[in-house]
């Protein structure tokens, strides 16, 4: 009798097993085909699971969609970790504070400008943000990001990542999309 059940589990087994490799099939390409955009949002809404998990700090541009998405999975320690050590945006408990009623977020960027100096690259990153809040209701803001990264090379112990040195955001009247400064001033 148990050498029956086995045989019937094993066949159920195989049955089953097809069907839950083909669903996984289909839906892995789709995650594939979605590529970071330039102007994508890091949230598609509230009520869906929380983005994937993105931390890169190899352009002005992936830090800042990286710092959004800590924001959106409500990572707060993690998006605070972002900003340069010596210049952080205020105090963590009134940071976090600051996100507790925010759903989700949206970000569109402009074409950063760099320079150099005294060892050490800066960037001025223009940006859009649509915020959803909890209670359904969005708001727009526009401005610019400064960053830096230290000359790698000649770096010491610990290494400093790419880091947000400050911001500027102010209320957009427009829509997301129109929202983008055209630029933002030098680093």
């Amino acid at each position: 009798m148990n050498y029956r059940h086995l045989v019937y589990c094993s066949i159920a087994f195989a049955v089953v097993t097809p069907s839950l490799a083909t669903a996984q099939e289909t839906k892995q390409p789709e995650q594939a085909q979605t590529p970071p955009k330039s102007a994508e949002p890091a949230s598609e809404g509230q009520n869906q699971t929380p983005p994937e998990y993105l931390d890169n700090r190899s352009t002005p541009e992936t830090l800042i969609r990286s710092y959004y998405n800590a924001i959106d999975r409500q990572e707060y320690a993690r998006a605070y970790s972002y900003y340069a050590p010596e210049s952080p945006p205020k105090p963590f408990p009134e940071f976090q504070a600051g996100y507790e009623h925010t759903a989700s977020v949206k970000v569109l960027f402009g074409k950063a400008e760099g320079e150099g100096a005294a060892g050490s690259a800066y960037w001025s990153k223009p940006i859009a943000i649509e915020s959803t809040s909890k209670d359904g209701k969005t708001e727009v803001v526009n401005g610019c990001y400064r960053l830096r990264l230290a000359n790698p090379a000649i770096q010491g112990v610990p290494y400093v990542p790419m880091s947000i040195l400050d911001g500027t955001l102010e209320k957009s009247d427009k829509p997301l999309e129109e929202s983008v400064p055209e630029g933002c001033e030098a680093p």
